[in-house]
């Protein structure tokens, strides 16, 4: 998958020309340090929403101790549970300002280690997918590898063909040029569809594959005597704004997936021309033709 990651630095992004352009996903910063928001991030959620693009988060980490570590950690998940993430949510362990090295915990292998395997334990257990997010000098010699060996990395490491360490997501560059970006941004390559195996992994998840955000929603049944399959305006008893009968189709941009706390699954779906929708998810009456 073509990736790219965005933060404040980046500007005003224009992700339907991200998307157009062929990129598959975007990994959002979200926060840093102790804890600030990204002054974009909740403006790029709304975007990437808007285009159709599957996204993730990722915190640069300042933690110091265990309790800033436990204090970042409760903070970012509180922070991804009031979005829809269907990229990895990540831990950054860098320190491209010093900070660490100022504060004397740049070289402490240990702690560094335990704030990956704390903060991805915790995220992991709120039902995110987590990453660990660092270059190859950090992954060789500021981290232990082998208690991360559950995790997926998130490997920075540019101008070479390849990555020197096996990883779910490859930053090559920092330098790309991509279509909707102002200026120059991240590029990488993920080694693995994460939309579908997040999508899997949720409750419900498998009636649902995020291939490609474009689908096409064809009918197989409807319901009632006139056997009408209904798209509303809201879940359960919005206003309907479709009918499609057995055999129609509706090419849709997927949106987002719920489920109700009765289990019942919705899709928001765009219709185009501004038109949103809500759909119940059930493969006795839809079939999703990627």
């Amino acid at each position: 998958m073509k990736v790219i990651d965005i933060s404040q630095y980046n500007g005003d992004v224009d992700f339907r020309q991200v998307r157009a352009s062929g990129v598959e996903a975007v990994m959002l910063r979200s926060s840093w340090g102790h804890f600030v928001e990204d002054l974009r991030f909740r403006e790029n959620v709304r975007k990437c929403n808007d285009a159709g693009l599957p996204y993730g988060l990722y915190h640069y980490s300042y933690a110091l101790n265990e309790s800033e570590m436990m204090r970042e950690t409760d903070d970012l998940i509180a922070l991804a549970r009031q979005f829809s993430p269907r990229m990895p949510v990540a831990i950054d362990m860098e320190d491209a300002d010093g900070y660490k090295e100022r504060n004397g915990t740049l070289y402490n292998k240990a702690l560094n280690t335990e704030i990956c395997r704390y903060t991805c334990q915790k995220i992991e257990e709120a039902g995110f997918y987590p990453m660990v997010y660092a270059n190859l000098d950090w992954f060789r010699n500021k981290l232990i590898l082998s208690e991360l060996d559950r995790y997926d990395l998130w490997l920075a490491q540019w101008n070479v063909n390849g990555p020197s360490l096996p990883c779910g997501m490859w930053q090559y560059t920092s330098s790309g040029s991509v279509p909707g970006v102002p200026g120059r941004c991240d590029l990488n390559t993920a080694y693995k569809n994460y939309p579908v195996i997040i999508g899997e992994n949720e409750e419900g998840g498998q009636d649902i594959q995020w291939i490609n955000p474009y689908v096409t929603v064809q009918v197989v049944r409807g319901v009632g005597r006139r056997n009408i399959y209904y798209v509303r305006n809201a879940v359960i008893s919005g206003t309907v704004i479709a009918e499609l009968s057995p055999g129609e189709s509706l090419p849709v941009d997927l949106i987002s997936a719920m489920v109700l706390e009765d289990g019942y699954k919705w899709i928001k779906v765009d219709l185009g021309q501004g038109v949103v929708g809500y759909m119940q998810v059930d493969l006795d009456y839809l079939r999703f033709l990627i």
